[in-house]
């Protein structure tokens, strides 16, 4: 069986762009505790958060998050 999971480059994204998880949450309307989910890959954001992340750092949603399979 296929299990598809999301991967994401958010943390190193982050911070390239000097940006804290606080600001970041800040300006995705989440707290901070959410981002460490995410970037930690224990959170899987909805489209609306992702979509919101990537308007954020003002980079493409592909460039963020990706599906990654995982055979199990």
């Amino acid at each position: 069986m296929v299990h598809k999971n999301v991967g994401n480059h958010l943390k190193e994204l982050r911070a390239k762009l000097g940006m804290t998880q606080a600001q970041l949450a800040e300006l995705v309307g989440i707290a901070r505790v959410s981002i460490i989910a995410i970037e930690n890959g224990r959170f899987i954001p909805t489209v609306e958060t992702a979509l919101r992340i990537s308007q954020a750092v003002n980079i493409h949603i592909e460039k963020i998050f990706w599906l990654q399979e995982n055979n199990q």
